[in-house]
């Protein structure tokens, strides 16, 4: 019995070992998308998905890169992530024709395999300020001799061209990906990420752990999904997005201090709050000074004087000009990003901006219109009106005025059916005294 079971079972150990090979020999590609600006969200994009790539065992991390660029600080922080995993990390300009300008090339030139799909382009980093008479290149010497050897510094790590590295630096140099690849600033030209995955099979590629062989021929491809706290600090991180919703938040503040109960001062909270999440708390010193000034301008004309005058239209006028503040500029939010980018987020600004403070300041002057208005039974002092009972120094009594019955009482008696005159109101009581014929 035992021997008649005996090739069974060694047939049974077979299919086990096969299987577990076959499963050894399944790899994985972690596929993560960087695009738009890169801000405080792209680092969490980059923590996160590497930390979903490790428990996995991905064989690669593919950095899909399509950016107009981002903020300086952020951009080092990705890159000192790079440099720390133990997963190799490819950046790869996709789809074809996409661009990554500025820190979207520092981001590439950080990885250890560099790749470009069809027309891409990368290059123009030299950072940019922006100021109320535009976008400025920056000349300080000591901000570009420091990017330039950051630069060159990652392009000596990988063995690639200094001197192209140092020129998108100090000319906004721009190249496409046939010169980026025969001038040695990056290894792979392709197509599709399929066509990389077969070119970068079989290569060694540097990680924090030493140098590991890539096996990604026929690998599956699992595309990285942001959760839904990183989509709202992606959305709320947005330069444009962010300073909005300041100027917004405070906006509707001010409404819902003159007219509480509508929920205007909870929007105006919740609005200030996503704010300044989403600017890492990094607001401009002057801008704060203008807004507060508007503010109190515009409560004193709220609360302290009537009408709405130069007080009021002042107050505007500071919210206005802090807004503009608010615009990211170099020493503040440290911004390596295109030029082009930058003029069209200021356009955009700037007309919604405008927009956004003539509708408050419409909406303000209707509601100091309403609170100044006087109500039609608020005049009293010198109004007639009836006795219906009879009034003494020690009982009040009923008067009739203007069809309404209020209470009152007299230092005089005063018999029904008496006319009498309002000399003053007290809170609910009317003061009154016989009508002198």
């Amino acid at each position: 019995m035992r021997h008649k079971y005996s090739p069974l079972i060694f047939f049974f150990f077979i299919l086990i070992f096969l299987s577990i090979t076959a499963t050894a020999q399944t790899s994985s590609v972690y596929l993560v998308e960087i695009t738009d600006t890169i801000d405080q969200s792209t680092v969490e994009i980059i923590t996160d998905s590497f930390k979903q790539a490790e428990s996995i065992d991905a064989q690669a991390i593919i950095l899909l890169l399509n950016t107009p660029g981002g903020g300086l600080d952020q951009t080092f922080e990705i890159a000192a992530l790079i440099k720390e995993s133990n997963i190799p990390i490819i950046g790869y300009v996709s789809p074809s024709g996409a661009t990554a300008w500025s820190a979207g090339t520092f981001i590439l030139l950080s990885t250890p395999l560099a790749a470009m799909a069809d027309h891409a382009i990368i290059g123009s980093c030299q950072p940019i300020e922006t100021t109320l008479e535009g976008t400025r290149f920056i000349n300080d010497s000591k901000i570009i001799n420091a990017l330039v050897e950051w630069l060159q510094e990652r392009a000596v790590m990988y063995h690639r061209n200094e001197t192209l590295a140092k020129l998108f630096i100090t000319e906004n140099r721009n190249v496409n990906a046939t010169v980026a690849k025969t001038s040695n600033v990056i290894e792979i030209t392709a197509s599709s990420i399929d066509q990389l995955l077969n070119d970068i099979d079989g290569r060694n590629v540097t990680t924090a752990n030493g140098t590991v062989t890539l096996h990604t021929k026929d690998a599956e491809q699992i595309r990285y999904s942001p959760s839904i706290q990183i989509q709202l600090l992606k959305l709320i991180s947005n330069p444009i997005l962010t300073s909005l919703l300041l100027i917004l938040g405070i906006f509707a503040l001010l409404v819902g201090i003159s007219s509480p109960g509508y929920g205007a001062e909870v929007f105006g909270v919740i609005a200030i709050l996503l704010s300044l999440i989403g600017s890492g708390f990094t607001i401009s010193t002057l801008s704060i000074i203008f807004i507060l000034i508007g503010c109190l301008l515009l409560a004193l004309e709220i609360f302290a004087l009537p009408g709405f005058g130069a007080v009021g239209i002042g107050g505007i006028i500071c919210l206005i000009i802090g807004s503009i503040f608010l615009i990211p500029n170099y020493p503040t939010r440290k911004w390596l990003i295109s030029g082009e980018y930058m003029t069209d987020a200021i356009i955009v600004m700037l007309v919604v901006i405008v927009l956004f403070a003539l509708f408050f300041a419409f909406l303000l002057y209707k509601v100091i219109q309403i609170r100044k208005k006087k109500s039609p039974l608020g005049k009293f002092a010198g109004e007639t009106a009836v006795a219906i009972e009879r009034i003494t120094p020690e009982k009040t009594g009923f008067v009739r005025y203007k069809g309404e019955y209020w209470q009152a009482k007299s230092d005089t008696v005063i018999e029904t059916n008496t006319k009498v005159v309002i000399v003053e109101k007290d809170e609910t009581t009317l003061i009154v005294k016989p009508l002198e014929r």
